[in-house]
């Protein structure tokens, strides 16, 4: 059975798409005739945008898009950006390693995949883009809290649902996220999927912030000592040839 879908969401966006180029304005009237309904309900949709920040006022009763728009559109257009820069060096990677490769960018709850090549192979570890991994679980993850301050940490690892943090040991974590830091790459070798392994190292930008996360993932079984040399140094030139292109 198909999850039902909300409503007041649906007629949020509906909203949102009455804004054209030549359109940069509505109102209530404008809404109640488009989407077909009165104008007490298209009034209180439009202060609850106006509330969460997608609309403004900018005259009594008469809205324009607000700044959380301007800022999403703007992360939307550089996320965009940067899978279509990154995306033909992953495919190369995944090509010459024969396993999938991804690149993530840490949101809220954690790493989002932003661009990924999956291998080729008959069988073979495939995710899409706009998969989250676990922050404490994933290579992912880890790398971006061993790139964390301490306090961003704590508070990171604070949101985690309760599952995920009766799953950190305190101690044993520090220890994994130091030795990441110093050996500049992460690994999980079934932590988060029992058969599925990963190598994952950051690409940073020119002020030396961590900007992405670039990964090697597949079948615990072929993640053997050598194979992860391997990824590693291909890794590592990967990102030598996106350095100044992010």
């Amino acid at each position: 059975m198909a999850t039902p879908l909300n409503g007041s969401i649906v007629k949020g966006f509906e909203i949102l798409s009455l804004f054209t180029e030549q359109r940069q304005q509505i109102d209530s009237a404008l809404v109640a005739e488009n989407l077909q309904m009165n104008n007490a309900t298209a009034h209180r949709l439009l202060m609850t945008l106006e509330q969460v920040g997608a609309l403004r006022s900018i005259r009594r009763g008469t809205f324009a898009l607000g700044p959380k728009i301007g800022r999403l559109g703007w992360l939307a257009e550089e996320a965009n950006s940067i899978a279509a820069v990154v995306t033909p060096k992953l495919e190369a990677l995944s090509g010459h390693l024969n396993e999938s490769v991804m690149a993530c960018r840490l949101s809220r709850y954690g790493p989002t995949c932003i661009a990924v090549a999956n291998s080729r192979r008959a069988i073979s570890v495939h995710i899409k883009v706009g998969t989250l991994l676990p922050l404490n679980r994933s290579a992912q993850g880890k790398l971006w809290l061993a790139q964390m301050s301490e306090p961003e940490r704590v508070k990171r690892l604070s949101a985690l649902t309760i599952s995920d943090r009766e799953a950190v040991v305190p101690n044993q974590m520090d220890d994994e996220l130091h030795l990441i830091q110093r050996q500049g790459y992460a690994v999980n070798l079934g932590e988060n999927e029992p058969d599925i392994a990963a190598i994952s190292m950051p690409l940073k930008n020119k002020e030396g912030q961590m900007e992405l996360s670039i990964s090697v993932f597949g079948m615990l079984s072929r993640f053997d000592p050598e194979f992860v040399h391997q990824a590693k140094q291909q890794l590592e030139a990967t990102i030598q040839q996106l350095q100044d292109k992010i």
